[in-house]
């Protein structure tokens, strides 16, 4: 079994992915799978399969994510925001990690609907 610290950061991950919402776990799995690449808001919301527009996915899910600093948002225009994984957050970090190690099939499933566009 793993050391105990890593355990338990795996365990406090569980416990704060479980109190979200299946859209705020969906965002934050799709850009733990593809960080350190960050995209726009119409981008997040394709890559969840969100079928809103990207400003009313802005104005509730992703305000409160970013008020939480689990992602980072990033204003490149007025209208035009880059959005991505906080990797500094240490759960997120941990996060990002166990995407790496085991999520490669669905890192390839991500950044090819990234392709798509």
């Amino acid at each position: 079994m793993e050391n105990n610290s890593e355990s338990a950061s795996v365990y406090d991950l569980v416990t704060l992915m479980s109190s979200y919402n299946d859209t705020r776990r969906a965002i934050l799995l799709a850009l733990a799978h593809i960080y350190p690449r960050s995209v726009s808001g119409v981008q997040l919301s394709r890559l969840i399969g969100y079928s809103g527009k990207s400003r009313s996915l802005y104005r509730g899910v992703i305000s409160h994510l970013k008020d939480e600093e689990v992602i980072q948002i990033d204003q490149l225009t007025p209208k035009l925001y880059a959005i991505r994984v906080n990797n500094e957050h240490p759960l997120i970090s941990v996060l990002v990690e166990l995407c790496r190690t085991h999520g490669e099939n669905a890192r390839k499933l991500y950044l090819k609907a990234l392709e798509e566009e």
